[in-house]
């Protein structure tokens, strides 16, 4: 099971790319924390949306769930 994260530094980009790029699982979107209702919440999205996701944030989580794989961003104001 894939798992990174921004926060404890085992977010390897390119790794995750390689990983959308050969996936066939479906790739969900949230961006904010879960507990202060973010505004995208688990929203499906494209293979091409989920590696512009990977290139342009820096504050980003990625889990592989059984069925799909989640990306998780975050705003500055949020994580403080």
């Amino acid at each position: 099971m894939l798992k990174m994260s921004f926060y404890d530094g085992t977010m390897n980009k390119d790794k995750l790319k390689k990983f959308i790029e050969e996936t066939e699982k479906e790739i969900k979107y949230t961006h904010g924390l879960e507990y202060r209702k973010p505004t995208i919440h688990n929203k499906p999205i494209s293979k091409e949306e989920a590696l512009r996701i990977v290139e342009n944030y820096i504050l980003l989580d990625a889990v592989e769930i059984e069925d799909y794989l989640h990306l998780n961003t975050y705003s500055e104001n949020g994580m403080w």
